[in-house]
């Protein structure tokens, strides 16, 4: 593995998000997508994946395994830190794929056919949702833009369905859409703008961890992350504030508040969002216009951008329609074009029409 220096960050649903100043609650990193090589298309095993998230400072990771259960008891992980834990899990797979979150047991795929005559997209979705809760567990939907296979209406209108990767780290997912697909960003607001409560996860979906597999065409670790405000450092906790929203999402953006309790206030972590982007795993979106520095964005209703601000820090007190969601944007000059990167809060509901 290369030497990479990463600095270690230690850091309701009444319509609250991202999260409060709780005395209580903990800043928690990790991470709820990842593969070994009991998938066959990884190159590394669970205890040797385990370990690079444990040494870079993350404090929570799922060993999200197609249609497979590893059990966090049977993973071995070397001079253990007290404030790591696995939070067990699985990523079904089927037409569409899903994080199982906090299940303890496999859930079994099961075979559909699709068209016309056959299974929608919705309603496997909405099957995977229903297995994933029966099991006790809270279930994500993953890279909706993979293939192209899942649009706004296949997701609009599931029920329980509060979780989706608005990013993942896998060079093959297309989170940025293209001219004929919409992003997951937009996606999102669209979901957001027809009043579905739901919640953007940030991921890896790393496949390989060994040097010699470390460029942008592959699926390395350390490029998207969630940070998130739970009570305790368990996999209940963990499961629980992500359902209730009370994280944020990155992929490259480190924040020192995103509270949404009262006015929502933004403060940016400059100084570990410049020592992380030292890191030669991570990969931003290419644009060829930009301005170099930080940019916090107020969104709402269709995406509309309703403030801007280029300080480390910013607070929105004014009203909005239907919600509220704060992105984040460090911009940086790579030879001839420019390079994003990204902290996105969750959103704020309140209905001002």
């Amino acid at each position: 593995m290369p030497k990479v220096e990463y600095l270690l960050i230690v850091c309701a649903l009444a319509f609250t998000s991202c999260f409060s100043t709780n005395a209580v609650a903990n800043w928690y990193r990790g991470n709820t997508h990842t593969h070994t090589t009991i998938s066959n298309h990884a190159d590394s095993s669970p205890d040797f994946v385990a370990q690079w998230y444990h040494d870079k400072g993350y404090h929570f990771l799922v060993l999200s395994e197609h249609n497979y259960y590893i059990d966090p008891k049977t993973v071995n992980i070397k001079n253990r830190r007290n404030d790591f834990i696995l939070v067990p899990g699985l990523e079904l797979t089927e037409s569409v794929h899903s994080t199982s979150l906090n299940v303890k047991k496999v859930i079994k795929p099961k075979r559909y056919w699709l068209g016309t005559w056959g299974t929608s997209i919705k309603e496997m979705i909405q099957s995977q949702v229903d297995r994933t809760n029966k099991k006790g567990g809270e279930s994500i939907l993953n890279h909706p833009n993979f293939g192209w296979t899942v649009v706004e209406n296949d997701i609009l209108g599931v029920k329980n369905l509060s979780l989706f990767e608005l990013f993942n780290g896998h060079p093959d997912v297309h989170n940025h859409g293209d001219e004929d697909h919409v992003s997951t960003e937009e996606l999102w607001d669209y979901l957001l703008s027809h009043d579905m409560v739901i919640y953007g996860v940030s991921s890896d979906d790393a496949h390989e961890f060994q040097a010699k597999n470390i460029s942008a065409s592959k699926s390395n670790p350390g490029r998207g992350w969630v940070m998130v405000n739970a009570e305790s450092l368990t996999p209940d906790s963990i499961t629980e504030a992500l359902k209730l929203g009370k994280f944020y999402a990155s992929n490259g953006v480190f924040l020192k508040a995103c509270d949404s309790t009262g006015d929502y206030r933004i403060l940016i972590d400059e100084k570990a969002t410049l020592q992380e982007l030292k890191s030669p795993l991570l990969r931003g979106k290419k644009v060829r216009e930009g301005k170099p520095g930080f940019k916090i964005e107020w969104i709402t209703k269709d995406g509309k951008v309703l403030k801007t601000s280029h300080k480390l820090s910013d607070t929105f007190s004014g009203q909005f329609n239907s919600y509220l969601r704060p992105k984040i944007t460090y911009t940086r000059k790579l030879d001839s074009e420019f390079e994003e990167y990204y902290a996105w809060g969750q959103p704020k509901f309140e209905y001002n029409n």
